[in-house]
């Protein structure tokens, strides 16, 4: 299902299409030094929001605990919304990788010469793939006006034109405003710099090579796909693009992602952490298309999507959690959904933690 309106395509995956599934292993939590009683409290908390869809932890490289609730299953692809960014940022490192992309300072408008307008503010020469990448590009923020900037931009004939035509509140760089068509802006890049649509260039690279694939991924009115939102995977296949994080750009002993491009991606972009907690999540910042922070005293790095997707990864604590929850609600109703989920990592998943 696409996401809010039906003013553009979404692209459905067969059954034909050939990919090697990439299998996790599966423990008891006690055998990982966890504690059974606390995520059986976990599953049964998230059970009892109603919202809630799927609630996946995985501890060194195992599934120790899963339920998923609403009719989903383990099979079941969910749309991920913004945890899509983190899959974004890596294919963004890997067309850096492979040359398609020659540097992160490079001009966002020379992709897209043809969106030069006569009076346009001189500042938007200056705005480069590593603003887009870390909400700098001067652009307001998407849940302004209760979200109305999000959806103005979501439903015009033209993403990439509207976009680029956005007023800059201040110069890039100066300053993050979280805005989901600045990375749609990279997924229009990719494909131009790669000559392969996204999706084709995520399969090819990072995909496939992790044994996954994306069962559904919305496009634009111009066809390409959606920068940074509405892409679809079961929870355990958003767990393998943590997993790969976890381990430096490696699985299974291959080389998936490049290990530079992980330390800098998981590098905070802005200049301070923020001070006030967002729920149980605390000391956050914002990487490369990433949320670093804590949440129950332990450092993380996180994909954080709408209304509770959430793809939270402990380095020390070689844990990942996943969650998927239902998305099409408003934006106090996320709110109270995210701050929930937080609170279930927060109070009965890292405590079950007995090392």
């Amino acid at each position: 299902m696409c996401v809010f309106f039906s003013a553009v395509s979404c692209d459905m995956l067969t059954d034909t299409d050939p990919y090697v599934s990439f299998s996790w292993n599966e423990s008891s939590p006690v055998t990982q030094n966890m504690s059974t009683v606390k995520l059986d409290s976990a599953l049964l908390q998230a059970g009892l929001l109603g919202f809630a869809d799927g609630l996946l932890v995985i501890r060194n490289g195992s599934v120790v605990a899963e339920r998923y609730y609403n009719g989903y299953t383990e099979t079941t692809p969910h749309n991920v919304m913004s945890v899509s960014k983190s899959f974004l940022s890596a294919l963004t490192g890997l067309a850096l990788e492979l040359g398609h992309i020659d540097s992160l300072e490079q001009s966002m408008l020379q992709y897209f010469p043809e969106y030069i307008y006569q009076d346009m503010d001189p500042r938007k020469h200056d705005i480069t793939l590593r603003h887009l990448l870390t909400m700098r590009m001067g652009i307001r923020g998407e849940a302004e006006e209760d979200y109305r900037v999000y959806h103005r931009l979501y439903t015009s004939d033209n993403w990439i034109k509207n976009t680029i035509e956005e007023p800059l509140v201040f110069s890039p760089g100066e300053h993050m405003a979280y805005n989901t068509f600045q990375t749609h802006l990279l997924s229009a890049i990719i494909t131009k710099a790669s000559s392969q649509n996204t999706r084709d260039f995520a399969r090819a690279n990072l995909l496939y090579p992790c044994g996954i694939d994306v069962h559904e991924w919305e496009q634009g009115p111009q066809g390409y796909y959606f920068g940074g939102n509405s892409m679809f995977f079961t929870p355990r296949e958003t767990a393998v693009l943590g997993y790969v994080y976890l381990h430096k750009g490696i699985l299974d002993g291959r080389r998936i992602i490049p290990e530079e491009w992980i330390d800098l991606t998981l590098t905070a972009s802005t200049n301070r952490t923020h001070p006030n907690a967002w729920g149980e999540l605390k000391n956050y910042n914002y990487a490369y298309l990433w949320w670093l922070g804590q949440i129950g005293g332990r450092d993380m790095f996180m994909g954080y999507g709408y209304g509770g997707q959430f793809l939270i990864v402990f380095p020390a604590e070689n844990l990942i959690v996943v969650t998927t929850a239902r998305s099409g609600v408003d934006g106090n109703t996320s709110t109270q959904q995210e701050w929930a989920l937080f609170n279930i990592v927060a109070r009965y998943i890292v405590p079950a933690l007995q090392d």
